[in-house]
């Protein structure tokens, strides 16, 4: 009896289904994709980079700058206090980003309008000690804080009077916020705090006195520390000296304070001299004689028509004396002033000019430098009476204009510019009014002239090399009959292409 054969028609046992299996498998992939999640974020975190494609780099900060925020081992704090009406409120808000970004969170960026913080605008105009009403930035780092006024953050051009009354507001033309930061952040990182004494006993106006509050001002704003200093109470220069600043001596040096002006001179010293004309300071004349810098004892004037009154007080155009010369930045300081070279400012006050002898300069190993230059129509008169009388020039005795009225002096630099030598450095004016309040308010490029001086003379012209970032308006003209067809593109063919996919939309459903 042979076995029955299996019938064909029997229903197939269903295959098993694996589920630890699969299971496993749907575990493993979504324990996968968790990895890969989280190491694109890990490397997106801390591998972020960012490129600017924009026409002028607006937003891309220089190797310097990296350079400096790569020297913080501590937090730094930065405030912008900024109303939202100021021109540059966006560009700055956008480049402290930037900075925060480059700095890897050290730098903390907290940002403050005066009117709509109003609390906290007030809280810190209490710490802070500022106006309510002023546009900046301040940094603070290890219990130091720095100023970086909106002025020095933009070159500005100046709506008309009209445009002015209209609330229209002045067209920033440079954008040199990130130089004026990334200075603030240099003297931050400077281990102490650089002291300047102030020479008083001459006929000095005193530090805490008005005629110097802006420029006391701003040299603390600058980690610039003044301090009074009468030569004839001590026995030599303190040691912590970083500067010596003369401010318009009218009486003269005794024969041991220029004895240790000399030896403070020959120590790699920086002397930051303004001369008043009016003064008797012979020995202090020969002293700057011997470095090459030679006072004239002129006065820099040249004749004007202005208005005044008559013996009937009736007010009368009649010819008058300029004595507040105009003066250049020359371009051969802009190691000094960076961007200043070119620009025309005018010195409140009696200016007197100086001869310089760069043979005699060479022999001795010094250098000097050409800072300011008065204008042609100026000359230095040697026989200066008062301002009522009229002067005449005479080319026997007195000096054809253009006149030096500022230089320095740099003693033991080599030709290589890139060697790096410790050198002494000075700078002369043969003026004092200008650094006066009244003279900043006159021409408030003083006050940049005389800062960026400090900052030649104490070494700090690091940052040279940040330029400023012009602001180029981009027009497209376009011919009359593109912008036709643009109007027709955006008036008609793009609004009725939405339409009509939505009409095609709405009668696919209804079908």
């Amino acid at each position: 009896m042979q076995p029955a054969e299996p019938n064909q028609n029997a229903a197939e046992k269903p295959a098993r289904i694996h589920r630890l299996r699969i299971g496993t498998n749907v575990l493993l992939q979504t324990l996968l994709l968790l990895a890969l999640v989280g190491m694109a974020n890990y490397v997106a975190l801390h591998r972020f980079k960012r490129w600017d494609f924009s026409r002028s780099q607006k937003f891309a900060l220089s190797p310097v700058t990296k350079q400096i925020l790569r020297g913080f081992r501590k937090p730094v704090r930065a405030i912008v206090f900024f109303n939202a009406g100021s021109p540059l409120a966006s560009d700055v808000s956008t480049l402290l980003r930037e900075f925060e970004f480059a700095s890897k969170k050290k730098l903390e960026v907290e940002s403050v309008d005066p009117y709509l913080n109003v609390l906290r605008a007030k809280e810190l105009a209490a710490r802070y000690k500022f106006g309510s009403n002023e546009n900046f930035v301040l940094l603070e780092y290890n219990g130091r804080t720095r100023f970086v006024q909106a002025q020095a953050m933009a070159d500005l051009e100046q709506a008309d009077p009209l445009g002015a009354f209209a609330g229209q507001t002045p067209r920033i033309l440079a954008f040199k916020g990130e130089q004026a930061v990334s200075t603030a952040l240099l003297e931050l990182l400077e281990d102490r705090q650089n002291k300047a004494y102030y020479l008083i006993g001459h006929g000095e106006p005193g530090l805490d006195s008005e005629q110097v509050a802006t420029f006391r001002n701003q040299c603390r704003r600058q980690n610039i520390l003044l301090t009074p200093l009468n030569l004839s109470e001590v026995d030599s220069v303190p040691e912590d000296a970083s500067c010596i600043v003369g401010f318009g001596a009218r009486a003269d040096f005794s024969e041991r304070e220029i004895q240790m002006l000399t030896q403070y001179w020959s120590k790699n010293g920086r002397l930051f001299l303004l001369l008043d004309p009016d003064g008797r300071t012979d020995r202090l004349d020969t002293f700057l004689l011997e470095n090459c810098v030679i006072p004239t004892h002129d006065r820099v004037v040249r004749n004007s028509m202005g208005f005044a009154r008559d013996e009937n007080q009736q007010i009368v155009i009649k010819p008058i004396v300029a004595a507040s010369p105009g003066a250049t930045f020359s371009e051969a300081g802009r190691e000094v002033y960076k961007e200043l070279s070119g620009i025309t400012t005018q010195l409140l006050g009696p200016t007197q000019s100086f001869q310089l002898d760069p043979q005699r300069a060479h022999t001795k190993s010094l250098r000097l430098i050409p800072l300011l230059k008065s204008v042609k129509e100026f000359w230095g008169e040697t026989e200066f009476l008062s301002p009522t009388e009229t002067p005449a020039f005479d080319p026997t005795r007195d000096h054809p204009g253009p006149l030096d009225l500022a230089a320095a002096v740099e003693k033991g630099a080599v030709e290589d510019r890139r060697v790096n030598v410790e050198t002494s450095r000075m700078i002369v004016v043969g003026n004092a009014s200008w650094l006066s309040d009244e003279g900043l308010r006159q021409a408030q490029v003083g006050l940049d002239f005389a800062l960026n001086s400090l900052n030649w003379l104490l070494n700090r012209e690091q940052l040279i090399g940040i330029a400023p970032k012009e602001k180029n308006l981009v027009r497209l003209d376009l011919p009359k009959q593109q912008l036709q067809k643009v109007a027709l593109a955006v008036l008609v063919a793009i609004p009725g292409l939405v339409a009509l996919t939505g009409f095609a939309v709405w009668i696919a459903r209804r079908s």
